[in-house]
């Protein structure tokens, strides 16, 4: 992988008003793409949610769902370090689960598949309209690409992942 600083990206602060993510751009607060998909999932996307809550309990429901961005939180920063040079694994605790996850992602994912680095964890923004972060920008597998990164306990089917790709 090589880095090309061929882009200057927009700096941003985020922040989260009346349960929605909105970005600071350019003088100008922007809802988050995230915050735009949940605003617009179909009753029935929202209708599974709270039937999987109510199911579930809500106190285990919240620790599901705050174990789960925990998790996401320190396997993307394992992977945003791997990705700028800056992985110390002294730092990280061993067989972690995320961990595990992040080093999957590297070795069948980014390792001799993502040629080019174009920016990493940078702002994104369609003006006036709204605005995100990307993991990664660069070339993949010899396309010019966006990286998301997504942890999960099991494997999705297509269908209950289509926001990611609008994402």
């Amino acid at each position: 992988m090589k880095w090309n600083n061929k882009f200057n990206y927009p700096k941003s602060s985020r922040s989260i008003e009346n349960g929605l993510r909105k970005y600071l751009i350019d003088g100008e607060k922007l809802p988050s793409v995230t915050s735009v998909i949940d605003f617009t999932k179909s009753a029935e996307d929202k209708a599974a949610i709270a039937n999987w809550r109510e199911r579930t309990g809500e106190a285990l429901a919240n620790k599901i769902q705050k174990d789960a961005a925990n998790r996401g939180g320190k396997m993307h920063s394992f992977l945003e370090k791997y990705l700028l040079g800056k992985l110390n694994l002294s730092f990280f605790e061993k067989n972690e689960q995320f961990q595990k996850m992040a080093e999957i992602i590297i070795k069948k994912g980014l390792k001799d598949r993502l040629q080019e680095i174009w920016g990493v964890e940078v702002t994104l923004s369609y003006p006036k309209k709204y605005c995100g972060t990307a993991d990664c920008l660069g070339i993949f597998e010899e396309k010019e690409t966006c990286i998301d990164f997504k942890q999960s306990n099991k494997l999705k089917k297509i269908d209950f992942v289509q926001d990611w790709f609008y994402q």
